[in-house]
């Protein structure tokens, strides 16, 4: 069984700057984020964890990169 994913104008009024940046930043709104969309209030709790871990300086820069390049090979992401 899959999720149909939302639309932009069937999303949360919530979700509207998320996925305003996510255009900016990698050009679409990706389609994970829009299954995520059907629950709006944990979109945005696990947008914040994602932007902690990010933002964090415990875990170099070049370990993190490393870490989600390997993450996108193992699931054969294209970009």
């Amino acid at each position: 069984m899959r999720i149909e994913p939302l639309e932009q104008n069937q999303m949360s009024w919530m979700l509207r700057p998320l996925t305003s940046m996510m255009t900016r930043r990698v050009g679409k709104v990706l389609t994970p984020f829009k299954a995520w969309a059907y629950r709006p209030g944990i979109t945005i709790w696990m947008s914040m964890f994602m932007q902690s871990i990010d933002g964090s300086k415990v875990t170099p820069e070049t370990l993190k990169r490393m870490v989600c390049l390997r993450a996108a090979q193992m699931i054969g992401c294209v970009f």
